[in-house]
């Protein structure tokens, strides 16, 4: 029975360093996933970063052009406008009545598509 016990001894002493060297030997691999992940993740960063500035480099001058003729359009809307108001106001200055007369023939014609049956 003795033996025994001093067998079992033995035979646990070396399971418990079987399992310190197979717990070293996996801290190991996972210090190595660890990092080769992280290796990975910086690689997929810069690929996206590169592709980035590739498309900023490719397109950038597109969207600043378009941004120019944007603002051009609108800066031509803006004097149409004023122009449009002016023209309106001067024909309105110099044929008052016939200004009247158009500004009445609209109201009959809204209110009469504007009835009551």
């Amino acid at each position: 029975m003795r033996n025994s016990a001093t067998h079992n001894g033995k035979d646990l002493a070396k399971e418990i360093a079987l399992l310190k060297a197979q717990l070293e030997d996996l801290a190991d691999s996972v210090n190595g996933t660890g990092s080769s992940i992280v290796a990975r993740g910086e690689e997929a960063l810069e690929e996206t970063l590169r592709s980035a500035r590739e498309l900023i480099a490719k397109y950038g001058d597109t969207a600043k052009s378009i941004a120019r003729d944007a603002n051009s359009l609108k800066d031509k809307a803006a004097d149409f406008k004023d122009r449009a108001a002016d023209t309106l106001i001067e024909h309105t200055e110099s044929r008052p009545l016939t200004t009247l007369a158009a500004v009445l023939g609209f109201g009959f014609l809204a209110g009469w598509l504007c009835r009551r049956n």
